[in-house]
């Protein structure tokens, strides 16, 4: 949420934020917060609420609002809620005083408050994951967090250790909160397949290590149809070796299985299930996420599924056709070596034109490319492909705003322009130049995407390896020019701890933020949102297996869409600025509540926050 003022009010120590039920205001709570005022410490990392320790920023997550406030456990979905935004000052006898209702779990002198007038309440917003036709579902997947750092610290062990055996157990509260509701939708069509007579299914995946998932597709595997494609080669060389467990039990089980193998440099990289009745398509399920423990609960995902028997054909189509392409590949053997195998001209000239717009029963517009859609094989930078063409097209279009969260599109530091490969952020950042008054915010998760990294230098074999003394180098984690702010995935690490923070996990392997998310005006009639498998970059569309969908005339999901992104923007915003001011050797905020109003002052300078702000209260 955010929220505007037009000019300082004196004193102002923050805002309390009090999270309103319009059908059962007894349920009505203050927000939980946890950084304490100077003067105070809260070691232990236990919230109060912003009545105590108010919210000194003119914008919010609210981040109980699915999880419970003292548990990992979280709140049912379909709820409406609003929010009271009240600015609170230093107790004064005329003012209404802020009563306090928790114990007092902190050191330090409690600060009594008082309210300044009776604030504002905002719109009244439906929770849940069912827009329309579309169900959509986002993971809880950042690992850089203070929640998690304090939970992982109270199991005792290594934090990367527990933490990687908590997210193995289907019932381990870290795993089912990492998770949101992505694991229930990965498993939604193939648990109404099993308990629906004539019901099928068809599967398209590139990593597949989850058991909790292995599970649901093994207690409906007479009913399943898969094309499992293979993962990274190992330190080894050898390839498929996260895949091969699962594969082998699929063959052992009886499931009709496709092996797609490249086992080189391209993938199948898509994540796709269509669920049929009596062999009619019905619903396809769709997204970012990988089949394994770490898409479910260690990376920011998303994972849809729409219900529409035109778009399922549409994916069966390309399912079959992928079917008929597996069988010119040359089988490896053993099934760990290289191979040249390559997707032929006939399966990419099918999807090179894309396919008809698919209108859905509430209006929505869906348009799904497939990858590859080049005849070329190997990437060109000289010719944009057709999916990367119909996104930037939509992206030079937009009036307002553009927000994206990506994983590695593919490299935008500062080479030389011709050696640069292009991809939505070099997109976003040219059409943000020419349009000053177009807000451009992107999180980005490889730091070598970042547009200001150092430039890449060619490695020579014969060189000796540096010295244990060579400077490290730093790599920039926030990239501002005027309305373009980027953002790249950073947690806090012992050397940039401050306050009461503690130092964070910042991932569990190798994606951090593995969304490929692209929002364009999404308060406008004429937003629109793209997600999917692929990657944004033009590997995905000339070497990969891809799936990629635009989605229109649908607000509430465009905008939630939106918030997730603007959701992992901020998260990762502060945890940036704080890294680089570390690293600048300049003086770093300590951690605190400000005791002054000055907090304010700064927050009312026009810059990109508040261009930020200002934008999400029209």
């Amino acid at each position: 949420m955010s929220w505007r003022i037009n000019e300082m009010i004196p004193g102002c120590l923050g805002f309390e934020i009090t999270r309103l039920y319009p059908d059962d205001p007894a349920q009505n709570i203050k927000l939980a917060s946890w950084v304490a005022f100077k003067g105070q410490s809260n070691p232990d990392w236990k919230p109060q609420d912003t009545g105590v320790w108010p919210v000194q920023k003119l914008s919010w997550r609210d981040l109980t609002l699915i999880r419970k406030r003292d548990e990992l456990e979280s709140h049912p979905e379909g709820f409406r809620v609003q929010y009271r935004i009240r600015p609170v000052v230093a107790w004064q006898a005329q003012l209404e005083a802020v009563e306090i209702h928790l114990p007092v779990t902190y050191t330090g002198t409690p600060k009594r408050l008082s309210y300044v007038d009776g604030g504002i309440a905002t719109q009244i917003v439906n929770v849940g994951n069912q827009y329309g036709d579309v169900r959509a579902t986002f993971t809880n997947g950042i690992l850089a967090s203070q929640w998690l750092s304090n939970v992982l610290k109270l199991r005792g062990e290594k934090p990367l250790s527990e933490l990687k055996k908590a997210i193995k157990d289907k019932n381990d509260p870290i795993r089912k909160y990492l998770t949101g509701q992505v694991s229930a939708t990965l498993r939604f069509l193939l648990e109404k397949a099993g308990r629906t007579q004539g019901a099928s299914l068809k599967m398209a995946l590139y990593e597949f290590e989850d058991k909790e998932l292995f599970d649901a597709v093994y207690a409906v595997k007479d009913k399943v149809d898969i094309i499992l494609s293979n993962t990274a080669a190992d330190k080894a060389g050898n390839w498929d070796g996260e895949n091969e467990p699962f594969r082998a039990k699929l063959k052992e089980a009886g499931v009709n299985k496709t092996d797609r193998y490249f086992n080189n440099g391209k993938i199948g990289h898509n994540k796709f299930v269509i669920y049929l009745e009596n062999g009619v398509p019905k619903s396809v399920m769709t997204g970012s996420t990988n089949w394994t423990a770490s898409g479910l609960c260690t990376q920011s995902n998303n994972a849809v599924i729409i219900d529409s028997e035109e778009l399922a054909k549409q994916y069966e189509e390309y399912f079959d056709a992928m079917k008929t392409d597996t069988g010119l590949f040359t089988l490896p053997d053993p099934t760990s070596d290289k191979t040249n195998n390559s997707q032929s001209s006939v399966f990419r000239l099918r999807n090179k034109f894309g396919n008809k717009p698919v209108i859905l029963s509430d209006g929505t517009q869906v348009t799904v490319w497939f990858s590859p859609n080049t005849l070329k094989k190997n990437t060109d930078k000289e010719v944009i492909p057709p999916d990367l063409s119909a996104v930037y097209s939509l992206m030079r279009k937009a009036e307002k705003a553009i927000f994206f969260a990506v994983f590695m599109p593919g490299y935008t530091n500062n080479m030389d322009a011709s050696e640069v490969m292009t991809n939505i952020i070099s997109e976003a950042i040219t059409i943000g130049g020419k349009d000053e008054s177009l807000l451009v915010y992107g999180a980005i998760s490889n730091p070598s995407a970042m547009p200001n990294a150092p430039k890449s230098k060619p490695k020579d074999p014969a060189a000796p390896k540096p010295a244990a003394t060579e400077p490290k180098v730093n790599m920039p984690a926030t990239y501002d020019r005027k309305n373009v702010h980027l953002v790249r995935a950073t947690g806090f690490t012992s050397e940039d701890v401050i306050g009461d923070f503690e130092k964070e996990l910042l991932s569990a392997g190798h994606a951090i933020i593995h969304d490929k998310i692209v929002v364009i005006d999404p308060f406008s009639e004429n937003g629109a949102v793209i997600f999917g498998s692929h990657n944004l970059g033009f590997k995905a569309s000339y070497e990969n297996d891809e799936n990629l969908i635009i989605i229109k005339n649908n607000p509430a999901l465009i905008q939630a869409y939106a918030v997730h992104v603007l959701d992992i923007y901020e998260h990762y915003r502060y945890r940036a600025v704080q890294q680089e001011i570390h690293d600048q050797g300049k003086p770093e905020w300590d951690g605190f509540l400000s005791v002054g109003d000055g907090w304010l002052e700064k927050a009312l300078e026009v810059d990109g926050k508040a261009d930020l702000a200002t934008y999400m209260c029209e």
